[in-house]
C-alpha cells in the first residue's frame, strides 16, 4: 500500500470517501475503488461504530480493475489527513476480500446467493 496514495474526501452530499488516487488535476480527482466511511454511535454503549461500504459492490462489475470515480473539486472537500492503519486495513479488506475459510469436513458446496433473477429459468 506504500506505493499507492489513499486520499480522503467529503463528497457533495457529506459522505466521507476514501480511495486510491488515479489522477489528480486542478479541477478533479479520480479515485479507484472508493469506499464510504460511515460513523454512528452505538445506542447501547455510546461508542462510535465505524462501517465501510464500497461506492459500488464488486459483484455488479464485469471488470473489477475498471472502478474509477472522478469527483469535481468544486463539489467536494479534499483532506490531508493521515488515516489510522485500522481504517486502511478495513479499506483493503473491502476491496480485496480473503477467500472463505472452510472448516474441517466442510465443502465449498454452500448455497449460492443470486443477485439477479435469471431469465432462462
Amino acid at each position: 500500500m506504500a506505493d499507492k496514495k489513499i486520499q480522503t474526501i467529503v463528497d457533495h452530499i457529506g459522505r466521507t470517501v476514501l480511495g486510491i488516487v488515479k489522477k489528480d488535476t486542478k479541477d478533479s480527482i479520480t479515485l479507484f475503488n472508493p469506499v464510504i466511511i460511515h460513523v454512528q454511535p452505538d445506542q447501547q454503549t455510546g461508542q462510535l461504530q465505524v462501517q465501510s461500504f464500497p461506492y459500488i459492490f464488486m459483484e455488479f462489475l464485469q471488470d473489477k480493475e475498471q472502478n474509477n470515480w472522478t469527483f469535481d473539486k468544486s463539489a467536494i472537500a479534499v483532506s490531508d489527513v493521515q488515516l489510522d492503519e485500522r481504517i486502511i486495513q478495513q479499506y483493503e479488506n473491502i476491496n480485496n476480500p480473503a477467500p472463505p475459510v472452510l472448516n474441517e469436513g466442510s465443502s465449498s458446496d454452500g448455497e449460492v446467493v443470486k443477485l439477479f433473477d435469471d431469465d432462462d429459468e
